[in-house]
């Protein structure tokens, strides 16, 4: 997976003003007001789930005061999302302070969906969403009509860290994950390239 014995090698593709915070500052930190930003009118869409996220992730690993969201990066470069004018992190960081899940899972929060705990959980709620007749399963979140239903989801949604523990105590390899930090620091960095594409 990358980990050298208790740190991991991460990637994150991050802005100019990031890497510019970064190095002077010598850490980063996300603030609300750039998540606003940067999904304007679908804004709040995110920010539902990213308050649930904050809210539960900092349970896991401690959020520090300056944190208001977290940082995504990737066990894989790939999954980076390396834009023009961007620049790619490549990260090594103590286990201690990331928070692993699916890439998958983390999506099916973003597009306000049930996460299913297996197999058999998801077609129980697929059923639910035919029996209800609820073609648009995002419409329970916006809509007024299923408070019960909004917060069957929301509960579905602690699938999320199922897999931080078990990648942590070693009892399962994976490979392709998403990963959950609360900063950003100079002494992690490993390398730094521009995308000049």
């Amino acid at each position: 997976m990358g980990a050298k014995s208790d740190k991991i090698i991460l990637y994150t593709s991050q802005s100019p003003i990031v890497i510019k915070t970064l190095l002077k500052q010598k850490v980063c930190y996300v603030k609300r007001e750039y998540i606003v930003k940067k999904y304007q009118e679908v804004s709040s869409i995110f920010l539902e789930a990213y308050n649930w996220y904050i809210y539960k992730a900092q349970n896991i690993v401690k959020k520090p005061e300056y944190a208001e969201y977290p940082f995504w990066t990737f066990t894989k470069a790939d999954y980076a999302e390396w834009y023009p004018g961007n620049y790619m992190l490549t990260l090594e960081v103590p286990i201690e302070e990331v928070i692993f899940f699916k890439v998958q899972d983390w999506n099916k929060i973003l597009n306000l969906k049930y996460l299913a705990a297996g197999e058999e959980d998801e077609k129980k709620h697929k059923a639910m969403l035919v029996k209800q007749n609820i073609s648009i399963e995002s419409d329970i979140f916006t809509k007024p009509f299923y408070p019960n239903l909004k917060s069957e989801i929301k509960k579905s949604w602690g699938n999320l860290f199922k897999y931080d523990k078990l990648i942590k105590s070693g009892a399962i390899q994976e490979k392709n994950l998403q990963v959950g930090l609360w900063e950003l620091r100079k002494e992690w960095i490993i390398s730094i390239k521009e995308n000049t594409f």
